[in-house]
């Protein structure tokens, strides 16, 4: 029989470990939700600085106001509820030591907030100087060292804060305005309730706005058309367009028993409006298609080519291995049987992206492409990773998802293969690696900084730029040898017997005259010289054509082959009479490329260059000054070669040419 004193004992015993446990949960409680709040302020904080550092003012180029609201509502929601998760994780990893040190528990939980505080400014301040740094070069030149030492400043700039009394307390104290548990209650839910709403929104839309594909026609084609471009390939680069490097050595074997056109441009100097010109068969300036993040709108998707060419009984389908190229080709999805969707950033974040989907569903409102980037971005700033990684898709593996694609896709089909290689960053297969620059020289080069060499490089880094040019050979033959590899599939199944092969790029890459890459207002002759190689079933032949022409001309040249007949919003001429050996006598031709991406395509153009090509001369003009540039084609590499005071007679003519072509440019 137990003592009251003993019962006394035990009941005080409860109640003491009761009162502890009591404890534990009312701090630990405390501590999650100042941790989400911290968390939560530094991200919102973040991506409010991203979004007003020039993303919204780029947004009203391309998309209305309320889908500018929608945009940046998806980011904050987005940035509170990674701070709810953030704030979790942490809570996660602090709240053992918690339980461990139960004498201390108020003062772990507080060094905690303190640390947490702290770090968040640190990071947070660490992206204004990013910012800031981004927007520097806008307002001046300066070298990578200057970068590097302001980082470093920032660096060192907090553990002397923290040194001293008075700058300490006011560094960890410097949230304590939003730290509440009322308020961080009220933000944590406020923040689920908007996710929900805003899920709920974007899936209540898609559900009103998807429409049905279209069935097929019963008359199926009997033949079938496949179209590969290459991202970034400048023609000149090739071996079957005369370099002499061997770098396209399977083009090359392709080339032999096709139709080679050895003056073909790309309407403009990158990704988005170049496709867009092959998807809708207009120019730029013709279909709003000229910012990165453009989609088909409206009733415009139903003047695309796949809308076309499925119309006339085709199965569709497309590959599409650059972002931009993919997110542009989903904007017209119903057009296409087959369009998988590729992994850019296999791995985790994929799995990031894919469990977020119900807050950015693709609605044709805002900019998925721009939501993903900018995922991406973040993803790789916090596993310190390069910006680059979804411009890292491999030619082996777009072939690779191309060959499944034929195996699911009936006979009379449409395929469109769009391979990211060449594009920057130049990563060859091993087998390549090392063919024309020994490794350890382009390393030793790379440690030399490009600098600011955008817009142009100065003339004293065309070493290292001729070094870069190497290495982009070698990676210009790894796709060639993945082309290879499809063709020979190809032979193997049968299917060249029926299927027409189109090879054609969607614009160049420069290394000389002062323009690296692309994406250039110059529309120098490398940024916009690129293959175009048809090759018919059943006519072994091999023929060059030196007519000029621009990317308008393919999707009437897709549609004569497919049967059908050009529609009158297409300006280019269908090649086919080339094909069949016709075409004699219609003298040279001519290619127009235009860059107008500074425009809004809510207002008139009035920013931008467009320049024409008469296989002899090339004539660029610029809209905001109204001058222009006349420059002989062999020299049309040089960015500010102007010779229109010798020429006055040529530049006027192809000036007027422009005008003519497109009079809606006149001021």
């Amino acid at each position: 029989m137990k003592s009251p004193s003993g019962n006394v004992e035990l009941a005080s015993g409860q109640s003491q470990t009761k009162d502890q446990s009591s404890s534990f949960r009312s701090i630990a409680v405390s501590l999650w939700l100042r941790l989400i709040m911290i968390a939560i302020v530094g991200l919102v904080f973040s991506e409010t600085l991203i979004l007003g550092s020039g993303r919204m003012q780029t947004w009203t180029y391309f998309v209305t106001f309320p889908e500018i609201v929608f945009e940046a509502t998806v980011r904050i929601v987005f940035a509170a509820l990674a701070g709810i998760g953030l704030g979790t994780v942490c809570a996660g990893i602090v709240v053992p030591f918690l339980w461990y040190f139960k004498v201390a528990r108020e003062r772990v939980a507080e060094w905690a907030i303190k640390a947490a505080v702290v770090i968040a400014l640190f990071l947070v301040s660490r992206l204004a100087i990013n910012v800031l740094l981004r927007w520097s070069y806008d307002w001046f030149d300066h070298r990578a060292i200057f970068d590097k030492l302001l980082r470093i400043v920032q660096v060192l700039a907090f553990p002397v804060a923290l040194y001293f009394p008075r700058t300490r307390k006011e560094l960890v104290t410097g949230l304590d305005g939003f730290l509440g548990e009322k308020t961080t209650r009220r933000v944590a839910w406020a923040t689920i309730v908007c996710a929900l709403a805003l899920a709920a929104m974007e899936f209540a839309i898609r559900k009103e706005t998807a429409t049905t594909r279209a069935v097929l026609s019963a008359a199926r084609p009997k033949s079938n058309i496949v179209l590969v471009t290459f991202d970034a390939l400048n023609a000149e680069d090739m071996s079957v367009y005369g370099k002499k490097l061997s770098t396209t050595p399977n083009l090359d074997v392709f080339a032999r028993k096709a139709t080679v056109f050895t003056n073909f441009y790309s309407a403009s100097t990158f990704t988005t409006p170049s496709l867009g010109v092959l998807i809708t068969g207009m120019y730029p300036s013709q279909s709003g298609l000229y910012h990165a993040e453009s989609e088909i709108r409206g009733k415009d998707t139903q003047k695309s080519l796949p809308h076309l060419i499925r119309a006339g009984g085709y199965a569709t389908g497309a590959f599409l291995s650059n972002p931009l190229a993919y997110y542009l080709g989903k904007s017209i999805e119903n057009d296409f049987d087959l369009l998988p969707e590729p992994a850019f950033h296999a791995g985790a974040l994929q799995h990031v992206w894919d469990a977020t989907r119900p807050l950015h569903q693709d609605l044709r409102f805002g900019s998925q492409f721009d939501e993903y980037v900018e995922l991406e971005q973040v993803w790789s700033d916090l596993a310190v990773q390069p910006h680059n990684l979804l411009f890292r898709y491999r030619a082996a593996e777009t072939f690779a998802h191309a060959r499944k694609m034929i195996a699911q896709l009936p006979d009379g089909f449409f395929l469109w293969i769009h391979v990211l290689t060449p594009h920057d960053p130049y990563l060859p297969d091993p087998a390549d690696r090392g063919r024309f620059i020994p490794d350890a020289e382009l390393r030793s080069s790379e440690k030399e900084s490009m600098g600011p060499w955008k817009p142009h490089y100065k003339s004293e880094k065309q070493s290292l730029a001729d070094k870069l040019h190497l290495r982009y050979d070698e990676f210009l033959a790894t796709a060639d040898r993945a082309f290879g590899s499809f063709m020979a599939d190809l032979e193997r199944s049968g299917k060249l017997h029926n299927t027409t092969i189109i090879v054609s790029a969607d614009h160049g890459e420069s290394f000389e005259g002062g323009v690296i890459q692309h994406r250039s207002p110059y529309q120098t002759r490398p940024v916009i010289h690129i293959p175009l190689i048809i090759r018919l079933p059943a006519r072994p032949e091999s023929r060059k054509i030196a007519f000029t022409a621009d990317q308008t001309v393919l999707a009437p040249t897709i549609l004569e082959l497919a049967g059908q007949s050009r529609p009158n919003w297409m300006p280019g001429r269908s090649l086919v009479r080339f094909l069949n050996g016709g075409g004699q006598g219609e003298g040279d031709g001519m290619a127009f490329t235009q860059y107008l991406e500074h425009n809004s395509r809510f207002m008139p153009l009035r920013h931008g260059t467009v320049g024409v090509i008469d296989g002899t001369y090339q004539y660029v003009l610029d809209l905001e000054t109204n001058k222009g540039l006349l420059r002989p084609l062999n020299e049309a590499q040089i960015w500010n070669l102007d010779k229109s005071a010798e020429y006055p007679a040529r530049a006027e003519a192809l000036r007027a040419a422009i005008y003519s072509r497109f009079p809606e440019l006149k001021h």
